[in-house]
C-alpha cells in the first residue's frame, strides 16, 4: 500500500486488510510505504477514525520507499496515479506490479475470476492497462484526507474500506461470511 506520506491511507488501508485477511484466515503480509517520510507516526485523525473501526494504528512508523522495499512483492496498490507513476519510474520493469488501488479492483469486479491464481490476475489486469492509463487524476485514486476534517477522513476510510473487501474479493473469493 502506498501513498504519499504513509501516514493517512495507506495507513488505513493497510490495517483494514491486514483485519480482513486475517478474518478469512489468509496468510498474506500486508505492508505500507509513502514517498516522502521516514518515521513519523499516523496522523490523530488517522488513529481516532481507525479507533473507531476497532483498529489500531499508534504503533505506526512512516517508511518512506526505497526500491529494494518492493523486492519479492506480488503487488504494490497505490492510492493515486502520480504514485504508481513514481513508482513505475523508479523501478523500471516493475509497473505490471504497481496499480492504483481504484483501477484494480473496478478490473477485478469487471472481470470474476479473470486470471486463475492472484499473481496471475495481477499479471492479467498489467496486461490490460496502458501507460497512459496512469496520466492526469481520475476516480481510480482515492482522495488524500491530510489537514482536512474528520468527515474526509471517514469518507476516505469508509472508501477504503470497501476496496480492500472487494481486493480480497477479488483475488482470493468472496469472504466466507458472503456466502
Amino acid at each position: 500500500m502506498v501513498c504519499a506520506a504513509n501516514i493517512c491511507r495507506s495507513v488505513m488501508v493497510e490495517r483494514m486488510l491486514r483485519r480482513d485477511a486475517a478474518a478469512r484466515g489468509l496468510d498474506i503480509d500486508v505492508t505500507s510505504c509513502g514517498i516522502l517520510f521516514d518515521g513519523e507516526p499516523a496522523s490523530d485523525t488517522v488513529i481516532a477514525v481507525l479507533e473507531e473501526r476497532d483498529m489500531d494504528a499508534r504503533d505506526h512508523s512512516s517508511r518512506r520507499f526505497v526500491p529494494g522495499l518492493l523486492e519479492g512483492v506480488d503487488l504494490v496498490v497505490t492510492m493515486e496515479r502520480m504514485h504508481a507513476r513514481e513508482l513505475a519510474v523508479t523501478l523500471d520493469g516493475s509497473s505490471s506490479r504497481i496499480h492504483t488501488l481504484g483501477a484494480f479492483v473496478g478490473w477485478l469486479e469487471a472481470n470474476p475470476g479473470a486470471g486463475g491464481a492472484p499473481p496471475e490476475r495481477v499479471a492479467a489486469f498489467a496486461a490490460t492497462r496502458k501507460a497512459a492509463d496512469l496520466l492526469g487524476g481520475g476516480p481510480d485514486e482515492v482522495e488524500d484526507p491530510h489537514g482536512r476534517f474528520r468527515r474526509h477522513y471517514r469518507r476516505a476510510a469508509d472508501r477504503l474500506e470497501l476496496l480492500a473487501a472487494s481486493l480480497l474479493d477479488g483475488l482470493y473469493g468472496p469472504s466466507p461470511a458472503e456466502d
